[in-house]
């Protein structure tokens, strides 16, 4: 049975957008909701809780990330709305879906930063614990973005994507990933097989739907 998945990105707590957001998806079948960082913008956990609160009330599953400008203490959670799956594993029918959250170090020292490898390690060692019978699929769901040719690219023209993230897409092969952070990169690209892709800032309004159908990815980038 295909899969529908509202993903977003970047709400960094403009919760008008959200609804916006949510209101017009709501003609949609949405079955998981996937958030990758920035639900708030140097938030506090009442913050977050508010961001999580209105995700849950959209009816679907929800499964987020950090971004580097949340508080990194709630990287597990705040014990209540969506599932936090930093390096960890969310499983919804065939599709097992494993997070990383944070940024690699800014020139900005944003409050949830990581070095290159540690993020990349988490990911990995969450990927090794993700069951991928026959049939399975895989999902990354990250804050930073790999080294591409859209997802990673600044208004200046500079990719600022994770070279070590790229190589373990590359050799994991993992059949989506949703990445976020850089707010101009909206895009969709591959890396190896892996269909990946930038939903766009949803402060601004931007989000994505995603079908996943067996093997296939149809990833439809939008905008309210």
């Amino acid at each position: 049975m295909a899969i529908n998945i509202l993903a977003i990105s970047d709400i960094h707590g403009k919760a008008s957008s959200l609804d916006a957001i949510l209101r017009e998806a709501s003609s949609e079948r949405i079955d998981l909701i996937t958030a990758s960082g920035d639900l708030t913008h140097y938030g506090s956990e009442a913050d977050l809780a508010q961001i999580l609160e209105a995700l849950d009330w959209a009816g679907a599953p929800v499964y987020y990330v950090l971004g580097n400008c949340d508080p990194k203490e709630f990287r597990r959670g705040t014990g209540s709305h969506g599932v936090c799956i930093e390096e960890s594993v969310g499983e919804l029918s065939d599709l097992s879906v494993v997070g990383a959250g944070g940024s690699t170090p800014t020139p900005f020292g944003t409050p949830f930063e990581v070095e290159e490898g540690d993020l990349v390690a988490g990911l990995r060692q969450s990927s090794s614990r993700a069951p991928l019978s026959a049939g399975r699929s895989l999902m990354f769901l990250v804050h930073n973005p790999p080294a591409g040719r859209l997802v990673d690219r600044t208004s200046f023209g500079r990719h600022v994507g994770s070279r070590m993230l790229a190589d373990l897409i590359s050799a994991v092969s993992p059949l989506v990933v949703q990445c976020g952070h850089i707010h101009e990169a909206a895009g969709v690209e591959s890396i190896g097989s892996s269909t990946v892709f930038n939903p766009g800032p949803a402060m601004r309004g931007r989000y994505a739907l995603v079908r996943i159908d067996g093997g296939d990815v149809d990833v439809s980038l939008r905008s309210v």
